[in-house]
């Protein structure tokens, strides 16, 4: 039943629309990431730990973090294709 509300609803919204909301976003999480303090991360791990994780860092763990970033954007242009039909 939800997905007809949203199908219903894509043929009220524009592309401005769209690309109004999607650059909100944007900037809202530019301007969040600005105002929270992250001091805290720095006292996660002490300087050794650090440099052990990153000698550890192989290809595969890129290859994965590679694989969620191409998941998550794939969930973002299949949410805005849904709205711009």
């Amino acid at each position: 039943m939800e997905f007809f509300i949203i199908t219903s609803f894509s043929k009220d919204i524009s592309k401005i629309d769209l690309i109004g909301i999607f650059l909100g976003h944007v900037i809202f999480a530019i301007a969040l990431t600005q105002l929270l303090d992250w001091t805290w991360l720095k006292n996660l791990m002490s300087e050794k730990d650090k440099t052990r994780m990153l000698k550890s860092y192989t290809w595969k763990d890129l290859l994965v973090d590679g694989a969620i970033v191409a998941v998550v954007l794939g969930i973002i242009l299949l949410i805005t294709s849904i709205f711009y039909k």
